[in-house]
């Protein structure tokens, strides 16, 4: 998260114990992190390389918990309840397309522009978060909404929203998908 108050944005996390460790904080290295955390197989060697120093961190576990903190700051806003949960909205990867025409679009951000020669311009994750949540009117923000739309299925509007998002659904683990097929067979005999 963005605070405002600051001289500038978090470059390294802290534990309960008081030790601190720098991390790389450009959004390409963590597209890459969340493409390891979603791996079931995925081990904590494999995030290594997000720390800047060398030295792996004495309680590799408590250091992985505040990674994901870095990852996915807690927002007190907005406050998103759907009747199905949860569900992803969006998949940095899958979903890379849009984004890239998105910050094109709508900050003449060219996220595969090198204009520093060799190095691409470096962005803190926390801005790239920031700007991804500032989209808005882009195909992005559309197919996002299909994803999230929770609405009366009987209109003709419901139905083709429900098609929409049938179609920009993001894959699912197989048991999830296994409980929403059922759970979309026990709605058809609700009254």
């Amino acid at each position: 998260m963005i605070d405002l108050f600051l001289n500038k944005l978090a470059d390294c996390i802290m534990t309960a114990g008081g030790n601190v460790y720098r991390i790389n904080t450009d959004w390409r290295t963590w597209l890459g992190f969340s493409r390891i955390i979603q791996r079931k197989d995925a081990t904590l060697n494999e995030i290594r390389h997000i720390y800047i120093d060398d030295v792996p961190p004495e309680d590799e576990k408590e250091c992985f918990q505040l990674l994901l903190q870095f990852y996915q700051p807690e927002n007190e806003i907005p406050r998103i309840e759907t009747a199905s949960g949860t569900d992803k909205v969006l998949d940095y990867f899958l979903d890379s397309q849009f984004i890239y025409a998105a910050f094109l679009e709508q900050y003449g951000i060219d996220l595969l522009e090198k204009p520093d020669g060799e190095h691409f311009r470096p962005m803190h994750w926390h801005k790239f978060l920031a700007l991804i949540s500032g989209l808005h009117g882009t195909k992005l923000n559309d197919i996002m909404s299909y994803r999230c739309w929770d609405g009366d299925t009987k209109t003709e509007y419901g139905k083709q929203m429900q098609k929409l998002q049938r179609a920009w659904e993001l894959p699912r683990e197989k048991d999830e998908k296994v409980q929403r097929d059922l759970d979309a067979f026990n709605r058809l005999f609700e009254k």
